[in-house]
């Protein structure tokens, strides 16, 4: 009775689900190496003028004018669109102030917007312009609704550009070619079911995924049951010998054996990737004070940098490498000037009126995990010289060496510090069980095969190519099952008659 029950339960989940595991597999090989297009920052640094010191005000100028209360963390100097701009704070909450006081804030109008879209692709013209006032494609989120209209800009030329510019603020919203737009219909669209009519409702989207995963994960079980059920009865004729004859019943069944387990946990991991862990299952822990890193504690005031930006600038840039964007940063409680230029980055200590670049030595590190403990709290602080199954990137290299400190309290906590970062990477047990449930076996972000990228990469082709015939085979079995289903439904319907 109740394998007749799974029988039922796995074929209906399967009519309704496979297709999308389908796709799913598919694109996740896609998704390897193409993903969706945005505006990145280093899009809009590429696109940015360089800073020119001459009338720049000082600092306290600049504070003055703030609006009463203004929190001054986040400060920050670019050039986006030919006149220096002062950002205070960041996202939704950020001030922008222009560093000439003598300049007049655009109006915000076509004629603006027009005009920035031409500096952004400054090669290419202009040949047809969208007024939009619903989402599409390649502006599916539910947030962008408050700029609109949007003036969606088409640009000649091979690549087929396309820029999207609010028409609230003429800031870039989103920028695409016909190259990564080709890639997103393969990859990320029907991977993260980025179709527009679902993903604009952030909750029906939210809720469409969380039900995908549970009836998947349900399908996986009922199949992997039946599965060995049947090899189990079929022990006598072999190992491991399918018993069904039909061939796509048989190679469901092989494949589904081997590769069901993986369509579960990548399921599984898609699931966690949005949803936080279930406290019935892994409980509560709250290590907000450890969260916090010693660099965050301490934030110097802007006027406590005894060295002036505008020097900072002006010994730092040079006629072939100009710097285009600073700000102010700290380092347990050291003030620093981050400044970037066309090639490179730098790191200024801004404690004395004299250029010295700044570096992370071992005893700070050792300050700052003094400082985090406090008197109560006992650690164990480890130099590492190579990576280990948490502190290891597949995307770029981690700094080496670092210092993992573990602490002796309830959540666990383990922080790797190394003489790059400014933030130190952070685990505590959730943290780790939260890792492992999604980079883990969603991205196959483990040490033994990220340090070896080539066995990586034949190993997620294989599960993926494997998860993608487990899912076809149930597409065919399901297309069989309703033609099945219609002929003696309309058999039937003749016999009435």
């Amino acid at each position: 009775m109740l394998t007749k029950l799974f029988i039922h339960i796995h074929r209906i989940l399967g009519l309704i689900l496979c297709i999308l595991c389908f796709s799913w597999f598919i694109s996740g090989i896609v998704m390897i190496y193409h993903s969706f297009p945005r505006v990145s920052q280093e899009d809009r640094f590429t696109r940015a003028e360089i800073l020119d010191t001459n009338g720049l005000p000082a600092i306290q100028d600049v504070l003055l004018r703030l609006p009463a209360k203004t929190p001054t963390r986040g400060l920050s100097l670019n050039n986006p669109y030919g006149d220096p701009v002062f950002s205070i704070g960041g996202g939704r909450q950020s001030v922008e102030l222009y560093a000439d006081t003598n300049v007049v804030a655009p109006v915000i109008n076509y004629a603006l917007c027009e005009n920035r879209a031409a500096r952004w692709c400054a090669d290419r013209k202009i040949t047809r312009v969208d007024t939009l006032y619903a989402l599409d494609q390649w502006i599916p989120l539910a947030h962008y609704k408050r700029e609109f209209p949007i003036y969606k800009f088409y640009f000649d030329g091979p690549e087929k550009y396309q820029l999207y510019v609010s028409s609230r603020t003429a800031n870039i919203l989103q920028f695409t070619d016909s190259d990564n737009r080709f890639w997103a219909w393969f990859g990320a669209i029907p991977h993260w079911v980025y179709f527009t009519v679902i993903r604009e409702n952030q909750n029906l989207w939210t809720q469409f995924m969380y039900w995908a995963c549970y009836l998947g994960m349900f399908m996986c079980f009922t199949g992997f049951v039946l599965g060995i059920r049947s090899y189990w009865l079929a022990r006598r004729k072999g190992f491991l010998r399918s018993p069904y004859k039909k061939r796509w019943f048989k190679w469901h069944h092989i494949t589904g054996f081997f590769f069901g387990i993986f369509v579960f946990t990548w399921i599984l991991s898609g699931y966690m990737s949005m949803a936080p862990l279930p406290s019935w299952l892994f409980g509560k822990q709250d290590s907000r004070g450890f969260r916090q890193s010693p660099a965050e504690r301490q934030a110097p005031s802007p006027t406590d940098y005894a060295l002036d930006y505008r020097k900072a600038i002006t010994l730092t840039a040079t006629p072939d490498d100009p710097v285009k964007t600073i700000e102010w940063t700290h380092y347990q409680g050291i003030p620093l000037y981050r400044l970037r230029t066309v090639s490179k980055e730098v790191t200024l200590d801004a404690s004395t009126d004299t250029i010295r670049p700044f570096r992370i030595t071992e005893e700070m590190i050792l300050a700052a995990v003094k400082r985090l403990a406090g008197d109560s709290t006992t650690y164990s602080i480890t130099k590492m010289n190579e990576y280990d199954n948490y502190y290891i990137s597949r995307r770029r290299p981690l700094p080496l060496p670092v210092y993992k400190v573990t602490f002796d309290n309830k959540a666990k906590d383990c922080y790797y510090y190394n003489l790059e970062s400014f933030r130190p990477v952070h685990y505590d047990t959730n943290g780790r069980w939260k890792r492992w449930l999604y980079r883990g076996l969603h991205t196959l972000d483990i040490k033994f095969l990220v340090e070896r990228p080539a066995l990586w990469t034949v190993v997620i082709w294989t599960l993926l190519l494997g998860g993608a015939v487990v899912s076809f085979t149930g597409i065919v079995l399901s297309v069989k099952y309703l033609k099945n289903r219609f002929i003696k439904f309309v058999k039937f319907i003749r016999f009435i008659k």
